[in-house]
This record gives C-alpha cells, structure tokens and sequence, in this order.
C-alpha cells in the first residue's frame, strides 16, 4: 500500500532517535520500529525493566554483534544495539527520548 509506506517514511522522518525503520500496523493501532541505540542515551543506564517505560511499549528484541535474542526485563542494552520495539496507540514519540 503506497499511503502507509509513505506514512511509514514520514513518522521516521520525524522521530530524532536513529530509527531504520518503522511500520504501521493499522489493524492493531499499532507501531514497530527498529531503533539503534547511541552511546550514553538513557535506555543503556538501566535494566529495561527499570527504566521507566512508557505503559503500551514493548521491546522484542535486540541484535548485538549480528545476534539475535529476546529482551526480558533484565536485558542491559548496549550502544550499537538493533532493538526491535512494538508500540501501541501514539506512544512512538514517548519513547524515542529514551534512544536519543
């Protein structure tokens, strides 16, 4: 469908996070995007079960060093990490502060 890959080019245009990709998922009213993390932002401080994420996110996975593997609430992200993240409703700008 050209409108959602538009719609798709645009919402990663506007996020300041470094962000390779992002879908919509209209059915769900949902959103999933790959983020890169970057040195010292504030997802790599914490645990992800400790930093504070916004209700409605959900971070599936990570790829570290071209391996893949499931992130648990115990995954310490690093700078450098693919991290796959689902977001319901509008929550995609919430969490960008997080990657940035």
């Amino acid at each position: 469908n050209k409108k959602m890959i538009a719609a798709s080019h645009i919402y990663q245009m506007m996020l300041d996070a470094d962000v390779t990709n992002v879908k919509c998922l209209t059915v769900a009213n949902a959103d999933v995007a790959e983020f890169i993390v970057k040195e010292g932002s504030k997802i790599t401080k914490h645990a992800v079960k400790d930093c504070g994420l916004p209700k409605g996110i959900n971070i599936g996975g990570v790829i570290r060093h071209g391996v893949g593997a499931l992130v648990t609430g115990n995954t310490q992200l690093q700078a450098g990490d693919h991290v796959v993240v689902f977001c319901t409703g509008m929550t995609m700008q919430k969490i960008e502060k997080f990657f940035i």
